[in-house]
Protein backbone atom coordinates (compact mmCIF):
# COMPACT_ATOMS: atom_id res chain seq x y z
CA UNK A 1 0.00 0.00 0.00
CA UNK A 2 1.77 3.16 -1.48
CA UNK A 3 1.43 5.99 1.68
CA UNK A 4 3.08 9.86 2.01
CA UNK A 5 3.93 10.79 5.55
CA UNK A 6 1.60 13.86 6.03
CA UNK A 7 4.73 16.12 6.31
CA UNK A 8 5.64 14.89 2.66
CA UNK A 9 2.46 16.07 0.82
CA UNK A 10 2.66 18.08 -1.93
CA UNK A 11 2.83 21.68 -0.45
CA UNK A 12 4.79 24.53 -0.24
CA UNK A 13 3.57 25.43 3.25
CA UNK A 14 2.52 24.03 6.68
CA UNK A 15 1.66 19.66 6.56
CA UNK A 16 -1.62 18.88 7.52
CA UNK A 17 -2.24 18.31 11.09
CA UNK A 18 -5.45 16.45 10.70
CA UNK A 19 -7.82 15.34 8.09
CA UNK A 20 -9.92 18.41 7.76
CA UNK A 21 -6.62 20.59 6.56
CA UNK A 22 -6.76 19.06 3.57
CA UNK A 23 -9.86 20.57 2.84
CA UNK A 24 -8.44 23.70 2.50
CA UNK A 25 -5.43 21.72 0.53
CA UNK A 26 -7.89 20.88 -2.01
CA UNK A 27 -7.66 22.78 -5.31
CA UNK A 28 -10.28 25.27 -5.64
CA UNK A 29 -10.80 24.67 -9.13
CA UNK A 30 -11.44 20.92 -8.40
CA UNK A 31 -14.96 19.43 -7.62
CA UNK A 32 -14.86 17.84 -3.79
CA UNK A 33 -16.65 14.80 -2.58
CA UNK A 34 -15.24 14.52 1.26
CA UNK A 35 -15.70 11.72 4.10
CA UNK A 36 -13.62 13.68 6.94
CA UNK A 37 -13.18 12.88 10.83
CA UNK A 38 -12.46 15.61 13.03
CA UNK A 39 -12.23 14.00 16.17
CA UNK A 40 -9.59 12.04 18.32
CA UNK A 41 -8.10 9.00 16.80
CA UNK A 42 -10.09 5.94 17.69
CA UNK A 43 -11.27 2.52 16.01
CA UNK A 44 -14.73 4.15 14.71
CA UNK A 45 -13.05 6.42 12.61
CA UNK A 46 -9.47 5.46 11.33
CA UNK A 47 -9.26 7.15 7.97
CA UNK A 48 -10.88 10.15 5.91
CA UNK A 49 -11.64 10.21 2.02
CA UNK A 50 -10.80 13.19 -0.32
CA UNK A 51 -11.91 12.45 -4.21
CA UNK A 52 -12.54 13.70 -7.28
CA UNK A 53 -16.13 12.89 -8.60
CA UNK A 54 -15.41 12.19 -12.70
CA UNK A 55 -19.41 11.70 -12.93
CA UNK A 56 -22.21 12.90 -11.23
CA UNK A 57 -25.82 11.57 -11.03
CA UNK A 58 -28.64 12.90 -9.47
CA UNK A 59 -31.97 11.41 -8.45
CA UNK A 60 -34.25 14.02 -8.85
CA UNK A 61 -36.84 14.95 -6.54
CA UNK A 62 -39.61 14.56 -9.50
CA UNK A 63 -38.43 11.25 -10.60
CA UNK A 64 -40.94 8.18 -10.14
CA UNK A 65 -40.19 5.61 -7.88
CA UNK A 66 -39.76 3.17 -9.94
CA UNK A 67 -37.58 4.84 -12.11
CA UNK A 68 -35.48 6.28 -9.14
CA UNK A 69 -35.15 2.37 -7.85
CA UNK A 70 -34.03 1.65 -11.42
CA UNK A 71 -31.61 4.40 -11.81
CA UNK A 72 -29.89 3.77 -8.25
CA UNK A 73 -29.78 -0.03 -8.72
CA UNK A 74 -28.07 0.40 -11.89
CA UNK A 75 -25.75 3.00 -10.57
CA UNK A 76 -24.46 0.70 -7.26
CA UNK A 77 -24.06 -2.68 -9.73
CA UNK A 78 -20.97 -0.84 -10.67
CA UNK A 79 -19.56 -2.08 -7.47
CA UNK A 80 -19.35 -5.54 -6.14
CA UNK A 81 -22.60 -6.63 -4.41
CA UNK A 82 -22.52 -6.31 -0.46
CA UNK A 83 -22.29 -9.80 -0.04
CA UNK A 84 -21.18 -12.82 -1.91
CA UNK A 85 -21.48 -16.44 -2.37
CA UNK A 86 -17.59 -16.26 -2.32
CA UNK A 87 -16.55 -14.44 0.80
CA UNK A 88 -13.69 -12.32 0.59
CA UNK A 89 -10.45 -13.02 2.54
CA UNK A 90 -10.42 -11.66 6.20
CA UNK A 91 -10.64 -7.69 6.26
CA UNK A 92 -7.39 -6.26 7.02
CA UNK A 93 -7.89 -3.17 9.78
CA UNK A 94 -4.78 -1.94 7.55
CA UNK A 95 -6.37 -2.02 4.19
CA UNK A 96 -7.25 1.36 2.54
CA UNK A 97 -11.11 1.77 3.02
CA UNK A 98 -11.88 3.08 -0.50
CA UNK A 99 -10.20 2.02 -3.42
CA UNK A 100 -12.44 4.22 -6.32
CA UNK A 101 -16.18 3.60 -6.04
CA UNK A 102 -19.22 5.94 -5.41
CA UNK A 103 -19.63 8.73 -2.73
CA UNK A 104 -23.16 9.11 -2.19
CA UNK A 105 -24.96 11.93 -0.18
CA UNK A 106 -29.08 9.93 0.57
CA UNK A 107 -31.65 12.86 1.06
CA UNK A 108 -34.11 11.31 3.53
CA UNK A 109 -37.08 11.76 0.48
CA UNK A 110 -35.45 8.72 -0.80
CA UNK A 111 -36.94 6.22 1.60
CA UNK A 112 -39.90 7.12 -0.12
CA UNK A 113 -38.86 5.18 -3.06
CA UNK A 114 -38.55 2.00 -0.65
CA UNK A 115 -42.13 2.46 0.93
CA UNK A 116 -44.96 3.05 -0.76
CA UNK A 117 -46.78 3.72 2.90
CA UNK A 118 -44.77 6.95 3.16
CA UNK A 119 -45.72 9.32 0.81
CA UNK A 120 -45.02 13.25 1.66
CA UNK A 121 -47.01 16.29 1.58
CA UNK A 122 -43.61 18.38 0.60
CA UNK A 123 -43.25 16.39 -2.45
CA UNK A 124 -44.14 18.65 -5.06
CA UNK A 125 -41.94 21.66 -3.42
CA UNK A 126 -39.51 19.52 -2.72
CA UNK A 127 -35.98 21.73 -3.19
CA UNK A 128 -32.95 19.14 -2.66
CA UNK A 129 -33.16 16.04 -4.78
CA UNK A 130 -33.51 12.12 -3.70
CA UNK A 131 -29.99 11.38 -3.58
CA UNK A 132 -26.66 12.65 -5.36
CA UNK A 133 -23.68 9.78 -6.22
CA UNK A 134 -20.26 10.86 -7.34
CA UNK A 135 -18.52 8.32 -8.96
CA UNK A 136 -14.83 8.78 -7.77
CA UNK A 137 -11.57 7.15 -9.36
CA UNK A 138 -9.27 9.24 -8.12
CA UNK A 139 -8.60 10.17 -4.12
CA UNK A 140 -6.58 10.46 -1.19
CA UNK A 141 -7.11 8.48 1.80
CA UNK A 142 -6.04 10.33 4.98
CA UNK A 143 -5.09 7.66 7.80
CA UNK A 144 -5.11 9.20 11.12
CA UNK A 145 -3.13 6.89 13.96
CA UNK A 146 -0.23 6.74 11.27
CA UNK A 147 -0.72 10.86 10.10
CA UNK A 148 -0.42 9.56 6.48
CA UNK A 149 -2.18 9.79 3.28
CA UNK A 150 -2.39 7.19 0.55
CA UNK A 151 -3.21 8.01 -2.88
CA UNK A 152 -5.48 6.27 -4.85
CA UNK A 153 -5.91 6.61 -8.69
CA UNK A 154 -4.71 10.31 -9.87
CA UNK A 155 -5.77 12.56 -7.70
CA UNK A 156 -4.67 16.15 -8.04
CA UNK A 157 -1.76 17.64 -5.82
CA UNK A 158 -2.19 19.40 -1.84
CA UNK A 159 -1.01 22.43 -1.30
CA UNK A 160 -1.40 23.68 1.94
CA UNK A 161 -1.98 27.01 2.39
CA UNK A 162 -1.84 29.31 5.80
CA UNK A 163 -4.30 31.47 4.84
CA UNK A 164 -7.89 30.07 4.75
CA UNK A 165 -10.71 32.42 2.10
CA UNK A 166 -13.24 33.51 4.73
CA UNK A 167 -16.86 33.28 5.53
CA UNK A 168 -19.09 34.69 7.56
CA UNK A 169 -22.44 32.76 9.30
CA UNK A 170 -25.35 35.21 10.20
CA UNK A 171 -27.78 34.91 12.62
CA UNK A 172 -29.06 31.26 12.95
CA UNK A 173 -33.27 32.52 13.00
CA UNK A 174 -35.62 29.53 13.79
CA UNK A 175 -38.46 28.93 11.73
CA UNK A 176 -41.28 28.35 13.84
CA UNK A 177 -40.86 29.90 18.13
CA UNK A 178 -40.23 27.10 20.42
CA UNK A 179 -43.50 27.42 21.48
CA UNK A 180 -44.76 26.28 17.83
CA UNK A 181 -42.38 23.41 18.32
CA UNK A 182 -43.40 22.82 21.94
CA UNK A 183 -46.87 22.29 20.51
CA UNK A 184 -45.89 19.96 17.97
CA UNK A 185 -43.79 17.58 20.79
CA UNK A 186 -47.37 17.80 22.88
CA UNK A 187 -48.78 16.27 19.30
CA UNK A 188 -46.35 13.09 18.98
CA UNK A 189 -47.33 12.59 22.30
CA UNK A 190 -50.72 12.33 21.87
CA UNK A 191 -49.78 9.52 19.21
CA UNK A 192 -47.73 7.82 21.20
CA UNK A 193 -50.20 7.70 24.42
CA UNK A 194 -52.90 6.75 21.63
CA UNK A 195 -50.48 3.88 20.69
CA UNK A 196 -49.97 5.19 17.27
CA UNK A 197 -46.27 4.93 17.91
CA UNK A 198 -43.83 4.36 20.49
CA UNK A 199 -41.00 7.06 19.26
CA UNK A 200 -40.85 9.82 17.11
CA UNK A 201 -38.44 12.17 15.94
CA UNK A 202 -39.72 15.30 15.58
CA UNK A 203 -37.14 18.23 13.83
CA UNK A 204 -37.12 21.76 13.64
CA UNK A 205 -35.47 23.93 11.08
CA UNK A 206 -32.78 27.05 11.66
CA UNK A 207 -32.03 29.30 8.70
CA UNK A 208 -29.09 31.69 8.39
CA UNK A 209 -27.58 33.58 5.68
CA UNK A 210 -23.53 32.35 4.57
CA UNK A 211 -21.41 34.21 2.74
CA UNK A 212 -17.65 33.27 1.63
CA UNK A 213 -15.66 29.93 0.90
CA UNK A 214 -17.94 26.55 1.94
CA UNK A 215 -14.81 24.83 2.36
CA UNK A 216 -13.32 26.77 4.81
CA UNK A 217 -16.65 26.77 6.52
CA UNK A 218 -16.86 22.91 6.54
CA UNK A 219 -13.32 22.95 7.81
CA UNK A 220 -13.87 25.24 10.72
CA UNK A 221 -17.25 22.98 11.70
CA UNK A 222 -15.78 19.74 11.41
CA UNK A 223 -12.37 20.73 13.61
CA UNK A 224 -14.32 22.87 15.90
CA UNK A 225 -17.14 20.19 16.70
CA UNK A 226 -14.31 17.07 16.45
CA UNK A 227 -16.85 15.52 13.75
CA UNK A 228 -16.35 11.83 14.09
CA UNK A 229 -18.43 11.27 10.65
CA UNK A 230 -18.10 14.89 9.19
CA UNK A 231 -18.43 15.15 5.31
CA UNK A 232 -18.30 17.91 2.65
CA UNK A 233 -19.87 17.09 -0.72
CA UNK A 234 -20.07 19.33 -3.83
CA UNK A 235 -23.63 19.23 -4.84
CA UNK A 236 -25.12 20.43 -8.84
CA UNK A 237 -25.44 23.78 -9.41
CA UNK A 238 -22.62 24.97 -6.89
CA UNK A 239 -24.43 23.77 -3.60
CA UNK A 240 -23.20 22.05 -0.77
CA UNK A 241 -23.48 19.98 2.04
CA UNK A 242 -21.47 19.70 5.03
CA UNK A 243 -21.84 17.16 7.76
CA UNK A 244 -20.84 17.32 11.67
CA UNK A 245 -22.09 14.20 12.51
CA UNK A 246 -20.99 12.24 15.07
CA UNK A 247 -23.16 8.99 14.32
CA UNK A 248 -22.58 5.78 12.22
CA UNK A 249 -24.99 4.52 10.55
CA UNK A 250 -23.90 1.47 8.68
CA UNK A 251 -20.36 -0.03 7.89
CA UNK A 252 -20.16 -3.06 5.92
CA UNK A 253 -16.29 -4.38 5.65
CA UNK A 254 -15.09 -6.87 2.73
CA UNK A 255 -16.28 -9.82 4.49
CA UNK A 256 -19.67 -8.62 4.94
CA UNK A 257 -20.25 -7.77 8.36
CA UNK A 258 -22.52 -5.20 8.90
CA UNK A 259 -22.65 -2.56 12.08
CA UNK A 260 -24.88 0.22 13.06
CA UNK A 261 -24.19 2.33 16.33
CA UNK A 262 -27.58 4.36 17.06
CA UNK A 263 -27.41 6.85 18.91
CA UNK A 264 -30.41 7.89 21.48
CA UNK A 265 -29.89 10.41 24.37
CA UNK A 266 -28.14 13.60 24.49
CA UNK A 267 -26.98 16.30 27.31
CA UNK A 268 -24.64 19.09 27.14
CA UNK A 269 -21.29 18.57 27.44
CA UNK A 270 -20.81 20.86 30.44
CA UNK A 271 -23.29 18.56 32.14
CA UNK A 272 -22.21 15.63 34.29
CA UNK A 273 -22.34 12.40 31.78
CA UNK A 274 -23.63 10.73 34.97
CA UNK A 275 -27.36 12.45 34.17
CA UNK A 276 -27.26 11.08 30.99
CA UNK A 277 -26.64 7.40 32.12
CA UNK A 278 -28.78 7.71 34.61
CA UNK A 279 -32.16 8.74 32.29
CA UNK A 280 -34.56 6.00 32.40
CA UNK A 281 -36.46 7.70 29.49
CA UNK A 282 -33.21 8.42 27.44
CA UNK A 283 -32.03 4.18 28.11
CA UNK A 284 -36.11 3.30 26.79
CA UNK A 285 -35.15 5.66 23.72
CA UNK A 286 -32.37 4.15 22.83
CA UNK A 287 -33.89 0.33 23.42
CA UNK A 288 -36.69 0.91 21.24
CA UNK A 289 -34.16 2.19 18.27
CA UNK A 290 -31.76 -0.92 19.19
CA UNK A 291 -35.05 -3.08 18.11
CA UNK A 292 -35.75 -1.32 15.27
CA UNK A 293 -32.25 -1.78 14.18
CA UNK A 294 -32.43 -5.37 14.85
CA UNK A 295 -35.49 -6.26 12.92
CA UNK A 296 -34.26 -3.96 9.75
CA UNK A 297 -30.74 -6.02 10.14
CA UNK A 298 -32.66 -8.68 10.17
CA UNK A 299 -33.96 -8.70 7.25
CA UNK A 300 -30.96 -8.99 5.22
CA UNK A 301 -28.61 -10.90 8.03
CA UNK A 302 -27.77 -14.62 7.86
CA UNK A 303 -30.16 -15.87 10.52
CA UNK A 304 -28.96 -16.18 14.17
CA UNK A 305 -26.22 -13.89 12.71
CA UNK A 306 -27.52 -10.27 14.41
CA UNK A 307 -26.22 -9.39 17.65
CA UNK A 308 -26.19 -6.34 20.04
CA UNK A 309 -22.56 -6.06 20.92
CA UNK A 310 -23.46 -3.20 23.38
CA UNK A 311 -26.73 -2.07 24.22
CA UNK A 312 -25.95 1.32 25.85
CA UNK A 313 -22.76 3.49 26.46
CA UNK A 314 -21.60 6.88 27.06
CA UNK A 315 -20.09 8.56 23.80
CA UNK A 316 -18.18 12.06 25.11
CA UNK A 317 -18.15 14.52 21.94
CA UNK A 318 -17.17 18.22 21.93
CA UNK A 319 -20.30 19.92 22.74
CA UNK A 320 -22.66 16.61 23.92
CA UNK A 321 -23.11 13.80 25.28
CA UNK A 322 -24.89 10.59 23.69
CA UNK A 323 -25.72 7.40 24.28
CA UNK A 324 -25.24 4.74 21.62
CA UNK A 325 -25.39 1.36 21.21
CA UNK A 326 -23.59 -1.15 18.68
CA UNK A 327 -25.72 -3.94 16.30
CA UNK A 328 -23.84 -6.27 14.22
CA UNK A 329 -24.87 -9.28 11.65
CA UNK A 330 -23.48 -11.19 8.63
CA UNK A 331 -25.03 -9.91 5.38
CA UNK A 332 -27.18 -13.21 3.13
CA UNK A 333 -24.80 -14.25 0.78
CA UNK A 334 -25.63 -12.19 -2.80
CA UNK A 335 -27.14 -9.32 -0.97
CA UNK A 336 -26.81 -6.18 -3.40
CA UNK A 337 -26.01 -2.73 -1.81
CA UNK A 338 -29.77 -1.88 -2.92
CA UNK A 339 -31.31 -4.54 -1.11
CA UNK A 340 -29.20 -3.15 2.51
CA UNK A 341 -30.69 0.35 1.41
CA UNK A 342 -34.32 -1.05 0.96
CA UNK A 343 -34.17 -2.84 4.42
CA UNK A 344 -32.35 0.53 6.53
CA UNK A 345 -33.35 2.98 5.18
CA UNK A 346 -33.93 5.92 6.71
CA UNK A 347 -31.97 5.18 9.81
CA UNK A 348 -33.96 4.15 12.59
CA UNK A 349 -32.50 6.71 15.09
CA UNK A 350 -33.92 9.48 13.51
CA UNK A 351 -37.50 8.44 12.52
CA UNK A 352 -38.87 6.34 15.85
CA UNK A 353 -40.74 3.26 15.82
CA UNK A 354 -42.57 1.53 14.37
CA UNK A 355 -40.53 3.24 11.40
CA UNK A 356 -43.50 3.70 8.70
CA UNK A 357 -45.26 5.11 11.31
CA UNK A 358 -43.21 7.53 13.04
CA UNK A 359 -42.18 8.91 9.29
CA UNK A 360 -45.82 9.27 8.61
CA UNK A 361 -46.26 11.22 12.14
CA UNK A 362 -43.12 13.19 10.92
CA UNK A 363 -44.41 14.44 7.84
CA UNK A 364 -47.79 15.43 9.51
CA UNK A 365 -45.90 17.60 12.29
CA UNK A 366 -42.98 19.02 10.33
CA UNK A 367 -43.42 22.15 8.59
CA UNK A 368 -40.61 21.77 6.38
CA UNK A 369 -38.72 19.13 4.20
CA UNK A 370 -35.38 17.70 5.73
CA UNK A 371 -33.27 17.72 2.05
CA UNK A 372 -29.90 15.51 3.26
CA UNK A 373 -30.87 16.00 6.94
CA UNK A 374 -31.44 12.71 8.36
CA UNK A 375 -30.33 10.91 5.05
CA UNK A 376 -26.97 9.24 4.90
CA UNK A 377 -23.47 10.23 3.64
CA UNK A 378 -20.89 8.02 2.95
CA UNK A 379 -18.91 5.56 0.50
CA UNK A 380 -19.51 2.45 -1.53
CA UNK A 381 -15.79 1.04 -2.69
CA UNK A 382 -14.97 -1.05 -5.55
CA UNK A 383 -13.39 -2.95 -2.97
CA UNK A 384 -16.88 -3.93 -1.90
CA UNK A 385 -16.58 -2.08 1.67
CA UNK A 386 -18.76 0.94 2.14
CA UNK A 387 -19.79 3.23 5.28
CA UNK A 388 -22.96 5.34 5.99
CA UNK A 389 -22.68 8.65 8.49
CA UNK A 390 -26.31 9.55 9.68
CA UNK A 391 -26.84 12.85 8.26
CA UNK A 392 -27.65 14.55 11.66
CA UNK A 393 -25.69 18.37 12.41
CA UNK A 394 -25.77 18.84 8.75
CA UNK A 395 -26.01 22.24 7.24
CA UNK A 396 -27.53 22.52 3.33
CA UNK A 397 -25.78 25.76 1.32
CA UNK A 398 -27.69 26.48 -1.80
CA UNK A 399 -26.34 27.83 -4.34
CA UNK A 400 -25.29 31.43 -5.34
CA UNK A 401 -27.41 33.38 -7.22
CA UNK A 402 -25.12 35.92 -7.80
CA UNK A 403 -21.24 36.12 -7.65
CA UNK A 404 -21.77 38.43 -4.29
CA UNK A 405 -24.99 36.90 -2.72
CA UNK A 406 -25.35 35.35 0.42
CA UNK A 407 -26.50 31.29 -0.34
CA UNK A 408 -29.33 30.12 2.30
CA UNK A 409 -27.86 27.80 4.91
CA UNK A 410 -30.74 25.44 6.38
CA UNK A 411 -29.76 23.65 9.64
CA UNK A 412 -31.85 20.97 11.34
CA UNK A 413 -32.31 20.16 14.84
CA UNK A 414 -34.18 16.93 16.28
CA UNK A 415 -35.17 14.69 19.44
CA UNK A 416 -36.45 11.54 20.09
CA UNK A 417 -40.34 11.87 21.23
CA UNK A 418 -41.02 9.00 23.97
CA UNK A 419 -43.74 8.99 26.24
CA UNK A 420 -41.79 10.60 28.76
CA UNK A 421 -40.68 13.40 27.62
CA UNK A 422 -41.48 16.89 28.11
CA UNK A 423 -41.98 19.36 25.99
CA UNK A 424 -39.81 22.57 27.45
CA UNK A 425 -36.44 19.53 27.96
CA UNK A 426 -36.93 18.84 23.95
CA UNK A 427 -37.05 22.10 23.29
CA UNK A 428 -34.26 22.97 25.14
CA UNK A 429 -32.39 19.59 23.33
CA UNK A 430 -32.93 21.70 19.65
CA UNK A 431 -30.62 24.75 21.17
CA UNK A 432 -27.94 22.63 22.63
CA UNK A 433 -27.49 20.89 19.14
CA UNK A 434 -27.35 24.01 16.91
CA UNK A 435 -24.03 24.69 19.29
CA UNK A 436 -22.43 22.91 16.54
CA UNK A 437 -22.36 25.42 14.24
CA UNK A 438 -23.38 28.86 17.22
CA UNK A 439 -20.06 27.59 19.30
CA UNK A 440 -18.02 28.33 16.08
CA UNK A 441 -15.53 31.24 16.83
CA UNK A 442 -16.60 34.53 16.48
CA UNK A 443 -13.69 35.80 14.37
CA UNK A 444 -14.49 32.91 11.89
CA UNK A 445 -18.33 33.82 12.21
CA UNK A 446 -21.09 36.76 12.05
CA UNK A 447 -23.34 36.13 15.14
CA UNK A 448 -25.58 39.37 13.24
CA UNK A 449 -26.21 40.93 10.14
Amino acid sequence: MKEVSSSLLPSQSRPARCAADLLLAWPREQPLAALISGGACNAQNQWSILARPSETIVLAAADSREGTLAALDAALARTPRASHEQRHPEARPDALPFTGGWLLALGYALAESFEDRVVSRHRATREAPRAVLHWCDDAWCFHHASQTVHPVGNPPPLTIDAARAPWTLHELTPQESDSHYASKVDRALAYIHAGDVYQANIARRFDANFSGCVRSFAHAAITTNGSWFGALMDLPHDASVVSMSPELFVRIDATGHITTRPIKGTRPSEVHAAELLDSAKDAAELAMIVDLMRSDLGRIAEVGSVRVTDGRFLETHHTVHHGVAEICAQLRSNTTWLDVLRATFPPGSVTGAPKVRAMQVIDELESTQRGFYCGAMGFISRSGTAAFNVAIRTAQLSAKVAPNAHRKLCYHAGCGIVAESEAVAEVAETHAKVRALSRLTPSSRSMHD
